[in-house]
């Protein structure tokens, strides 16, 4: 699922253009301003049980960074407020992404992403629906911190992707395994912002040990950084998977399947603006894990 001046991005590139605020993208920025554009992406949630994923924002604000004032004196600038827009998450995966919003912000330093999710709702493959209450911690907006902090250049533009992770966002309640045995969700938003020039790409795919080939769908891909998730995805039916958004550095590379042997690489080292191949072969087994070292 697919993805100049960007704040925002959603996984879902085929949104790209969705709000456009003070000039077009073909026009370049007003004077003495920088082009924010917004897009969103996802770490997305098993979907074999799952139709849809739904998310609505119908507001979001960026805030300026000053080290000197407080946060409570700190200005928020609205990019985008007006009729609820619905994300399909589910759809933003490997790679695809959703413009969220082109914005001619004034040049400067920004630290932080308020981001208000109207309604949440999940639909299961038995079509049975779900209604989510957003936590009431999150009735201001859900603060996304920009860290390192988002440089604005008059006449440049810049891309921010946010990575909404379904699979911390929406914790099942009921058993996981068959879909008649869920009984609900309970919505706690999680989403991390990255900056494009700061970050890279890691892409490869997964099949089968000792085949011609054979690929394995529905894998479960997790970077992690110092025992701790990044971000999670899941192959398509080709085997392939992409993660977007990864910060330069080294990281450990984690793969499983039901029914296949989990396999843990690591030294994978991201730069930024580059992108990283790493394929996975997963033998026919639930009882073994192997570790590999990349060279």
């Amino acid at each position: 699922m697919k993805n100049k001046f960007v704040l925002l991005t959603l996984t879902l590139s085929f949104f790209a253009g969705l709000f456009v605020a003070c000039s077009s993208k073909e026009d370049g920025p007003s004077d003495g301003n920088g082009r924010l554009v917004v897009k969103l992406t996802d770490a997305p949630f098993p979907a074999n049980l799952v139709d849809k994923a739904l998310v609505y924002i119908d507001k979001i604000e960026i805030r300026s960074y000053d080290a000197t004032e407080s946060e409570e004196a700190a200005t928020f600038t609205t990019i985008y407020e007006g009729d609820a827009k619905e994300f399909d998450l589910l759809d933003l995966n490997n790679g695809v992404t959703a413009d969220l919003l082109t914005y001619d912000l004034p040049a400067g330093e920004y630290d932080l992403i308020r981001m208000h999710v109207s309604d949440a709702t999940i639909i299961l493959k038995d079509s049975r629906e779900f209604n989510l209450k957003v936590p009431s911690g999150q009735q201001s907006g859900l603060k996304i911190k920009l860290d390192p902090t988002l440089q604005v250049v008059a006449g440049e533009e810049v891309n921010v992707l946010l990575d909404f992770d379904v699979s911390k966002s929406f914790v099942v309640k009921g058993n996981i395994n068959k879909v008649e045995h869920i009984n609900g969700f309970i919505f706690k938003p999680v989403v991390r912002a990255t900056i494009n020039r700061n970050v890279g790409i890691i892409e490869g795919k997964v099949t089968v040990a000792g085949t011609a080939g054979t690929v394995v769908p529905q894998a479960e891909v997790r970077v992690m950084a110092a025992d701790t998730t990044l971000t999670t995805t899941f192959t398509d039916e080709t085997g392939y998977y992409k993660l977007l958004g990864i910060p330069g550095g080294t990281y450990v590379l984690e793969c499983e399947k039901d029914g296949y042997s989990a396999v843990s690489v690591s030294g994978v080292t991201v730069e930024a603006q580059s992108k990283v191949t790493q394929n996975f072969e997963l033998v026919v087994t639930t009882t073994q894990t192997s570790t590999a070292t990349q060279p």
